[in-house]
């Protein structure tokens, strides 16, 4: 009885010294690559957009894993437990007014997708640094102009992805901020800095909280710039990862497209086809590893995003209808911006997963496309099993079970505006 106690103990040391031997490899890897940056500007035009959207809450792939950066992602995380806090503190002394009640569940529901985001590209990067040492390299390997546009043009379309990010980002929490001081019952400032007739009006739901502990009337500036970080935080942590995540990716889809015109163009080599076809096999499978890594790094932050998003495009659309009626403008403003970045936001993860599908389905394809029957019958063979390889496609997934593609974007949209339907109708009975 004692044989198998020992031959378990034996094999769990043993996955634990392989799981080190990983995580050193992915270390060292990782310091390599740190080391070995091209320096070239389709580099720099690729990675420093989402360098730059990764680096306030720490979780840029190519940084030194030290107690610096490290800080930084606490500290984010921090901020964004405090703004969860205080919104459940809002919500638990709310008087019963909906519309701050909605408020309260939409920015505390991006609130804990950040969290998530920020503490599982923080705490789990091994998949998000294979990516990124793999397009130290691929850059590094760039020597044809034709394969190098390829890169660009996806480096191009990850850069718009930033920028839009970094829009929505900074917009939507420039208006949350703003949208309060158009809201009051006079039409001048006093008005929010006085507590006598009525509550103060801060960037989130935020007042009842903050007079429970007796927050002095002369903090009232401090305490709205301090929200107005907050959001922020919570839209980099958010939006911002998501960036980050597209913009690998668009990367990796990049890479494919090379390889398919490489498998297209193998039997061009003469002598060193049977060599060149390895190869491609090899960097084949090399990709597809690269995007499991990635599917195991977002799957079930995305499982989380899809059912936060289908509910929150609910909330904001019912609150969307309730400020239409009432003439509410501000509140309308609000619902349309956050209601839009859900759905682009909702759409994009839908789109790269549809995207990559796409990319990895064609590989096959293009093998097919080449000379192949003028090639040895052994390598022509060869090519089946490329072929079959690529029949069973690569997708985004939610969960590991939930496939994320265009085809789901338009679930999500059914389902959400089926809901939205039947509040509207109990708001008009």
């Amino acid at each position: 009885m004692q044989k198998p106690r020992r031959i378990v103990a034996s094999t769990s040391k043993s996955k634990k010294r392989d799981h080190r031997e990983r995580n050193g490899a992915v270390v060292l890897s990782l310091r390599s690559a740190r080391m070995k940056q091209p320096e070239d500007k389709d580099f720099s035009y690729e990675m420093v957009p989402l360098k730059i959207v990764s680096w306030p809450v720490g979780t840029w792939p190519l940084q030194d894993y030290n107690f610096k950066t490290g800080a930084k992602s606490v500290i984010a995380l921090v901020l964004l437990l405090l703004t969860v806090l205080i919104l459940q503190m809002e919500f638990c002394l709310s008087d019963g007014n909906p519309e701050k009640n909605l408020d309260t569940f939409v920015i505390g529901s991006c609130g804990l997708l950040a969290i998530s985001k920020v503490a599982c590209f923080r705490f789990r990067p091994s998949g998000l640094i294979a990516n990124f040492v793999s397009a130290v390299k691929d850059y590094q390997d760039l020597r044809d102009d034709e394969r190098r546009a390829i890169v660009k043009r996806h480096a191009h379309m990850g850069r718009m992805a930033s920028a839009n990010m970094l829009f929505f980002i900074y917009f939507s929490a420039t208006v949350c901020c703003v949208a309060p001081m158009f809201v009051g019952r006079d039409d001048t400032m006093e008005s929010y800095n006085e507590t006598e007739e009525g509550e103060l009006n801060y960037p989130m739901p935020s007042a009842l909280t903050l007079e429970l502990l007796h927050m002095p009337g002369y903090m009232y500036s401090w305490v709205f710039i301090g929200e107005y970080v907050l959001l922020l935080t919570i839209a980099a942590g958010n939006l911002g990862s998501d960036s980050l995540f597209f913009g690998i990716v668009f990367h990796l889809c990049g890479q494919v497209e090379v390889l398919k015109l490489d498998f297209s163009r193998f039997l061009d080599e003469g002598k060193n086809s049977a060599r060149r076809f390895n190869e491609l096999v090899r960097r084949h499978h090399h990709l597809l590893v690269l995007a499991d890594h990635l599917n195991d790094t977002i799957g079930y932050v995305l499982l989380l995003q899809l059912l936060s998003s289908c509910l929150l495009i609910c909330v904001t659309g019912f609150q969307l209808i309730l400020s239409l009626q009432v003439h509410n403008t501000v509140v309308v403003i609000k619902s349309f911006i956050a209601m839009s970045t859900l759905l682009t936001q909702t759409f994009a993860y839908s789109y790269v997963g549809e995207y990559s599908k796409n990319q990895f389905g064609g590989v096959g394809y293009m093998a097919y496309c080449s000379d192949w029957h003028h090639a040895p019958c052994i390598l022509s063979r060869n090519i089946i099993f490329v072929i079959m390889e690529t029949r069973t496609p690569v997708q985004l997934k939610a969960g590991k079970f939930f496939v994320v593609n265009l085809e789901t974007y338009m679930s999500i949209l059914k389902t959400s505006m089926s809901y939205l339907s039947v509040l509207r109708l109990m708001v008009t009975e």
